[in-house]
């Protein structure tokens, strides 16, 4: 499989930060949503670090799939013609509200934990101090943006893996094929 992608499939590089994305957000979902099965203590600690880690890399994996779809355009979509244009509208709206909330969930995410008056780790290599002290009604406001905005994105990519196999289960084409590995 080639690295770049083709006017047929995706490569290596967009199939690895597409999958590594959903795997991040999944995992960092989860850790948010059973925080409470954590024991307190490290337990939990550990599990918050990586919570927030696995959302920076969700940013981190925005920005490199930003760079290298501009500098790598993705094959051209695969047109039915019987829904056309309204499941190109439908697709096109859906991967905007999809990139806004990976975007929006880990900033709010962010936000939130300068609210508390606490620095931001970033992946155990420095510290980001909070620009404010600890503000607990702002904390509540952005705790739950943060929960709205996470849950929004689980529905979003639901949405979006339905998408793939309804393509692949009603119209028969090859639009979840180009991106599952090896069988582009």
């Amino acid at each position: 499989m080639s690295l770049r992608n083709s006017q047929q499939d995706y490569g290596a590089i967009a199939r690895s930060v597409h999958w590594a994305s959903a795997l991040f957000v999944l995992l960092a979902w989860l850790l948010g949503q059973f925080r409470d099965v954590f024991p307190s203590g490290a337990p939990r600690v550990a599990s918050l670090s990586v919570h927030m880690a696995l959302g920076l890399g969700v940013i981190l994996l925005l920005v490199l799939r930003l760079v290298w779809r501009a500098l790598d355009p993705p094959p051209p979509a695969i047109h039915a013609n019987r829904f056309e244009p309204w499941l190109s509208y439908g697709a096109s709206a859906g991967h905007l509200l999809l990139y806004a909330l990976l975007i929006a969930a880990p900033i709010l995410g962010i936000v939130m934990q300068f609210a508390r008056g606490q620095a931001l780790p970033v992946f155990g290599l420095f510290d980001i101090p909070s620009p404010w002290t600890m503000d607990r009604p702002f904390f509540r406001e952005m705790l739950g943006l943060h929960q709205l905005a996470a849950n929004a994105l689980g529905v979003v990519a639901a949405g979006h893996a339905a998408a793939g196999l309804f393509h692949h289960w009603a119209l028969r084409d090859r639009t979840l094929a180009r991106m599952l590995p090896g069988l582009g």
